[in-house]
């Protein structure tokens, strides 16, 4: 699968052929940034420039949820766990850039709860990848890179650190290893 200014991409490896999911398979909103699969094979299609709306697909039974608020104009990276999932959001007015928060269901239907668009006192002109792990929320700007426990409140600037100072950092792996992928170069924080 792969999102597309028209739609989703759909390829069969088995009958090698291209496939497209349109509005006639129960999308509202063609023209998409990002697409993420979740644990039961649905896609969760983030909506481009101006219309930052989130889509749940079933390729079984099509449509399963759909989110939208006037004030987004694109959903960009989503990160989904097991009972919770971020996407990264750009919002109507300069410089309104942040992370949106959902709760899911028993059968992985998100519901909105909240969004975080404050992480220090400096200002973040981009936020270029997020990342959950042990119920933390790794938030990678051009400031840096800020984790937020996601059971505290996220709105206070106090329950977010800092681990990472440089500018340079584009993607960020958790874990035991922790990698920062930036310009040109990895660097490991162990």
């Amino acid at each position: 699968y792969a999102s597309t200014s028209g739609g989703v991409l759909e390829f069969n490896p088995y009958l090698e052929e291209f496939n497209f999911i349109k509005m006639e398979e129960g999308l509202v909103y063609l023209d998409l940034a990002s697409i993420t699969i979740d644990s039961y094979n649905r896609l969760w299609l983030g909506g481009a420039y101006p219309k930052g709306c989130l889509q749940v697909y079933d390729p079984n039974i099509g449509l399963v949820q759909f989110f939208e608020d006037d004030l987004i104009v694109s959903i960009n990276k989503m990160q989904i766990g097991e009972n919770i999932a971020f996407a990264i959001y750009q919002g109507a007015t300069i410089g309104d850039i942040g992370v949106l928060k959902f709760e899911l269901d028993e059968v992985g239907i998100p519901e909105y709860k909240d969004y975080y668009n404050v992480f220090n006192q400096e200002t973040i002109s981009e936020i270029r990848d997020i990342d959950i792990f042990n119920n933390n929320l790794y938030v990678t700007t051009d400031q840096g890179i800020f984790v937020g426990n996601y059971t505290a409140n996220l709105k206070l600037t106090s329950n977010w650190d800092k681990v990472y100072s440089g500018d340079d950092a584009r993607q960020f792996l958790p874990g035991e290893s922790p990698l920062i992928f930036g310009n040109n170069s990895i660097i490991d924080l162990q």
